[in-house]
């Protein structure tokens, strides 16, 4: 484990812990020379060149990729582009505590930035893979209240939700096949396509216009599932092609 010199809060404008308002620019040049002196400390190499990376990366305000990091590094310093290098800058980023690393389902591995005293969760885009951040300090405290009602100590925690962002909800038309809904999704089926024998067919499955459905599993290896009145039905791809639905949001709903 490593011993860190950490320096006086106080003589760099409280970062350490304190709430208080600085501005953008005066924090990113707290924050280099803060890490500068970790890396001088433990005689790292390439010293000037990490901290160039880290001027980049905290010059972007989202989250970024390895990859994101190499394609903005080869148009403004094609010099620093070496993978291995630059994931063992990001992996001290995060070490010494100036990043963090996140891991989100079906994404590349992102890095952002690390902001003392600060906390926020996360809307995850499962179309266009869009990462927003936010934060409700309603939210802590219920959290933490629920914590001291099981007598537990947190010490960190993160709230990913995933779902639709408003730019992807907004290019979907108002009715599509069931076939395309997204896992997780409720839908209410607006139109029944087909004969009397498909009409028959679903109607024994309780599936008819109007009715509610979330999807539990929607993937191309192998059948629909859905959730109806508390029951799981499986539906294969020629039947979903049929059901049209419209997404059912959840939005106002009391629980």
């Amino acid at each position: 484990m490593f011993g860190f010199p950490f320096w006086s809060t106080k003589s760099k404008g409280g970062l350490g812990t304190g709430r208080e308002e600085v501005d953008p620019q005066t924090q990113h040049q707290q924050e280099r020379e803060q890490f500068q002196e970790v890396l001088a400390s433990f005689n790292a190499s390439r010293i000037e060149e990490r901290l160039q990376v880290l001027d980049i990366f905290l010059s972007v305000e989202e989250h970024l990729t390895l990859t994101g990091l190499e394609g903005i590094i080869k148009g403004t310093r094609p010099e620093l582009l070496d993978r291995e290098f630059l994931k063992e800058t990001m992996e001290m980023f995060c070490q010494f505590g100036f990043a963090q690393k996140q891991l989100f389902e079906t994404q590349e591995p992102v890095y952002e930035h690390h902001h003392l005293g600060m906390h926020h969760d996360h809307f995850i885009c499962t179309r266009c893979g869009k990462i927003q951040e936010f934060a409700n300090q309603n939210l802590e405290r219920l959290q933490h209240e629920i914590a001291r009602q099981f007598q537990f100590h947190p010490l960190q925690h993160k709230m990913e939700i995933y779902g639709l962002c408003a730019a992807c909800m907004a290019q979907r038309e108002p009715a599509l096949s069931l076939q395309y809904a997204a896992n997780g999704e409720r839908v209410r089926i607006v139109t029944i396509l087909g004969g009397r024998e498909v009409q028959a067919r679903l109607h024994d499955m309780g599936l008819t216009v109007g009715a509610c459905l979330e999807i539990v599993s929607n993937h191309s290896s192998g059948p629909l599932i859905v959730a109806s009145k508390g029951t799981r039905l499986a539906i294969n791809a020629g039947l979903a092609k049929k059901i049209m639905v419209a997404h059912a949001c959840r939005h106002g709903e009391e629980s």
